[in-house]
């Protein structure tokens, strides 16, 4: 009787530490953002061939802010993750870098650089389904940044 009480306490003792260790792992999954960035030019012109017509829900929602352009393309986009606590550059052409740090709970810290000189920095929560619009002093460029799917 004490062989079966032991394997049974050495079963559920694994048991347990498999899924404290599962939680774990879930939750620093949870912390790693994934997000997209693009570089998006603004123009009056609809039939500019630099780049790709932005989705109509993206259209829709830049033409709700300030902006003096109707029409929007994407020049570039790239995807990628930042750990918690992490800074991550990147650059969407050689006019326009920016770094994202990770400051936990969807709150990201958003530096951009145009040709390498800061222009401007943001903290803000980053929840799914929301945009970081900003700008620099690049004329007509935006840069978008939301959580990837």
């Amino acid at each position: 009787m004490n062989t079966k009480f032991s394997i049974v306490n050495l079963l559920a003792g694994a048991a347990l530490f498999l899924l404290l260790l599962a939680g774990t792992s879930a939750r620093a999954a949870d912390e790693t953002l994934k997000l997209e960035a693009e570089l998006i030019a603004g123009t009056n012109d609809p039939h500019q061939t630099n780049g790709i017509p932005v989705t109509v829900q993206e259209a829709r929602k830049l033409s709700r802010l300030p902006l003096k352009w109707q029409y929007y393309f994407v020049i570039n986009s790239q995807q990628f993750s930042v750990a918690k606590n992490e800074t991550k550059e990147v650059s969407l052409s050689t006019a326009c870098q920016f770094s994202v740090k990770n400051l936990g709970g969807e709150q990201v810290q958003f530096a951009l650089m145009g040709h390498g000189v800061n222009v401007g920095k943001i903290t803000q929560t980053l929840p799914k389904g929301h945009t970081l619009v900003t700008g620099g002093n690049a004329g007509n460029t935006l840069v978008v940044l939301r959580q990837a799917d």
